[in-house]
């Protein structure tokens, strides 16, 4: 006897999860549902199969192949337009001189197919149904029969009204040859429809078994989840490589899970997949292979297809997952949501119940998403993502990792030198070496400056007279995210259009490696920390032996660059792995240090506290451009933001202000155009080294003492990215050309204070940043101007 199995499907309800494979090739457990059925059909002794495709038919093509895995013989029948159930059958038979057994390639079943061909052979009859009671028949077709299992009529989902069976239609069929040959050739007919119709309208009995066993239409996203937990529940038999503990707890080999891993069952869990300490993974959840579960994430009831990504803090509930999507850190998504394959969902977006995004979709960080999503237009502002940082693991891998390096050596004209360096982390070496096979395959010169720091990366870079360079670090929040410094020849980041202008050849794809004769020539420079220090040292300026101390708090890099420089001065500097101010605190008053310093993130400047004075961002570049100014510098150039009266302050010293959006990379470049680059303000070493100075020789004491008293409050209006620029052109036309400035977004000055009203970082809402002298006033602007935006925007909505 030969088996068919018809696989041509597209599973329309079952998208997104059919939106990139076909419905067979959807895994149960983390094996292919066709594949179950395949099992079923050697295990009683069909070897003769042949597969019906239409639908993404190299899919299950490549993956059954000639069938010798099972031993058996597979061959396939590929519809170039779809001929329904009984045309595709009959396509795949040809002239059968046999019986044929029919089966769905997208059902779930454990039924005893032995017994139904035995019934089949010794009733004579000329087609067999196999039927199986449900408990909900309006989701099926229904068969009626007479007391022999003679069909009389059939029902193709019944209304409640019209429900006088609780037996199914399952998909699975034996038929004689002369059967097969009533089917019309190549032109589409169907069996419910069609051919079963035909049958009892000429008198040709159609006989029924009732099968015993389990069997599952997956027919939707639930019935999907659902046919996963009857099998974890042991409600169907099925062939797995898995090893299960006898509690319904299923590990495939080569799966690693944290001994702190909470793991329920049942559950599954496939080859490769890792599961990290602290993480929760519960009942009828599934993991598929290479799946990976960062620490402190929740999952429950979840199905994870391969290679799906959940990174830290992240919450999973009820949903299903497609091959390579994102999850990253404090993402949820919720009861019956379902995400389409490689999409990402960015940190702390929200996907609401009963969700679909369909596949390659970018959700937007800090977003809640509530509906369906298919079109990119919708996702949000963010549909491409930054190639320059991501998950080792995901996006920023050593090959994405070359052509970054090969997309930022084609810019430059040659002969060209570029650096690359890292923190020494194992993924940063990895993704440098990578970059340097792509600089290299440009024709670009390398300057292979090993591990240090990014300002002592920056500092070389300037002073070897380098076209620019690339500095890989380790991401904040995981071991597997990793961030590349994009730096031009001053060591500073790329300017909006250079940038614009990376992105656009790393956009073209692929690029065409240069001639042999011409590749580029990668040298060791290992002098960039020793010269980075000796700039240092020239900062520090110490007459004499220093008499304070420091501690520095979370950032071992920073404090064995800063001893190196300062200890020999007799400078005290002390480190504490918390990166908290009670723990820095603490270890300043048991040290009895004058200074400490609480490390920022991924690389940002760190805060300071002098004795009992904690100093804020805005303060230390106060205090900072003040003492420059004093030093004679006569020009200085500062972030928007910064205070009206500390400007005034250094104005006041004879220098002059020039005002930029504060942004890092415009204000760097800013510097560096007006000849007025101060390290201190972009550099956490010079920072640290310029501010011990300052404490050495009583100066710092001084600065603060005369510091203006500033308040500040702030507020956040929420808008969408489109609204943003609506926005702010209504706030300018309501305001006195005379008290307004647009750097950086709109800076209205006050008689007793200012307000700086611009988008915040995620273009999801406005923030207001009110100042004065006054707590009172300060509070007070920021709470006018967080009602003149929120005016503004209902207006703008209500006109559309």
């Amino acid at each position: 006897m030969k088996a068919i199995i018809m696989a041509g499907g597209a599973g329309k309800r079952l998208r997104p999860l059919t939106c990139t494979m076909p419905k067979p090739m959807v895994p149960l457990l983390n094996k292919p549902v066709i594949e179950y059925c395949v099992e079923l059909l050697v295990r009683h002794g069909l070897t003769d199969i042949g597969v019906t495709l239409h639908y993404l038919p190299n899919a299950i093509r490549n993956h059954l192949k000639d069938g010798e895995k099972w031993d058996a013989k597979i061959s396939y029948s590929i519809e170039d337009t779809p001929l329904g159930t009984a045309g595709s059958v009959r396509k795949a038979a040809g002239a059968a001189k046999e019986p044929v057994l029919v089966i769905s390639g997208d059902a779930m079943t454990d039924i005893d197919l032995t017994a139904a061909i035995r019934t089949h052979t010794q009733s004579g009859a000329k087609a067999t149904l196999l039927l199986k009671k449900v408990p909900s028949p309006t989701e099926y077709g229904v068969v009626l029969t007479d007391k022999d299992g003679i069909v009389t009529r059939f029902i193709e989902k019944p209304a409640p009204s019209e429900v006088f069976s609780d037996l199914a239609n399952t998909g699975i069929y034996i038929f004689e040859p002369e059967i097969l040959s009533m089917i019309p050739d190549y032109m589409p007919y169907d069996f419910s429809n069609d051919l079963f119709p035909r049958l009892l309208n000429e008198g040709i009995r159609i006989f029924t078994t009732e099968a015993s066993g389990y069997w599952s239409d997956i027919g939707d996203i639930e019935q999907y989840a659902a046919t996963q937990a009857d099998m974890l529940d042991g409600k169907c038999a099925f062939e797995t490589t898995a090893k299960s503990d006898g509690q319904g707890i299923f590990i495939e080999e080569s799966a690693r899970i944290g001994k702190r891993a909470v793991i329920t069952a049942p559950c599954y869990i496939g080859a490769n997949a890792e599961i990290a300490d602290n993480a929760y993974f519960g009942g009828y959840s599934v993991a598929c292979s290479g799946v990976r579960i960062g620490k402190n994430s929740s999952v429950k009831r979840c199905i994870l297809l391969p290679e799906v990504r959940v990174r830290e803090g992240a919450e999973l509930r009820g949903a299903v997952l497609c091959e390579r999507v994102q999850v990253e850190d404090g993402a949820s998504i919720f009861e019956k949501a379902a995400i389409g394959t490689e999409s990402v969902l960015e940190k702390h977006c929200t996907v609401a119940p009963r969700v679909y995004i369909w596949p390659n979709k970018r959700l937007e960080h800090d977003r809640k998403y509530t509906e369906n999503l298919m079109w990119e237009a919708e996702a949000g502002k963010q549909a491409v993502r930054n190639p320059e940082a991501g998950y080792v693991d995901f996006d920023l891998t050593p090959e994405s990792a070359a052509r970054i390096g090969a997309s930022f050596a084609a810019l430059r004209t040659l002969p060209a030198e570029l650096g690359v360096a890292s923190d020494g982390v194992q993924q940063s070496v990895m993704l440098k070496y990578a970059l340097t096979a792509g600089m290299v395959s440009q024709g670009v010169d390398v300057q292979d400056m090993g591990l240090c720091a990014p300002s002592a990366f920056a500092y070389a870079v300037r002073m070897l007279g380098l076209d620019g360079g690339i500095y890989i670090r380790r991401g904040e929040t995981g071991k597997y995210e990793a961030e590349l410094l994009l730096l031009d020849a001053m060591g500073a980041s790329l300017s909006a259009g250079e940038h614009r202008k990376f992105r656009q050849q790393y956009e073209l794809g692929a690029q065409r490696p240069v001639t042999a004769s011409r590749l580029g020539v990668v040298q060791r420079y290992t002098g960039a920390e020793r010269g980075y220090e000796a700039s240092l040292r020239r900062m520090a300026r110490f007459d004499g032996r220093a008499g304070i101390a420091m501690v520095i708090a979370g950032d071992t890099a920073l404090y064995d660059a800063v001893a190196r420089v300062l200890l020999p001065y007799g400078v005290g500097v002390k480190l504490i792995t918390e990166r908290a101010q009670e723990p820095l605190l603490r270890a300043m008053a048991h040290a009895g240090a004058q200074l400490g310093f609480l490390a920022g993130e991924n690389g940002a400047l760190p805060s300071a506290v002098f004795g009992e004075h904690a100093m804020n961002e805005e303060e230390c570049i106060a205090l900072l451009a003040i003492a420059a100014a004093e030093d004679g510098r006569r020009t200085l150039v500062l972030p928007a933001s910064l205070p009206e009266a500390y400007c005034s302050a250094v104005l006041a010293r004879g220098a002059h202000v020039t005002r930029v959006p504060d942004a890092p990379a415009r204000w760097q470049h800013a510097c560096f155009e007006a000849d007025a680059y101060l390290p201190e303000l972009f550099e956490p070493e010079a920072m640290v080294v310029r501010f011990a100075a300052l404490a050495n020789d009583g100066r710092l004491e001084k600065l603060i003492a005369a510091l203006p008293a500033v308040r500040r409050a702030e507020a956040e209006v929420g808008c969408t990215w489109r609204e943003v620029g609506r926005v702010l052109r209504s706030l300018v036309e309501t305001e006195r050309d005379e008290r307004v400035e647009l750097i950086d977004g709109v800076h209205v000055n006050d008689d007793d204070g200012w307000v700086l009203v611009r988008p915040n970082k995620n273009f999801t809402a406005c923030r207001v940043i009110a100042g004065s002298f006054k707590e009172e006033y300060a509070e007070e602007l920021s709470l006018i101007y967080e009602q003149k935006l929120r005016s503004i925007i209902a207006e703008g909505r209500v006109e559309k």
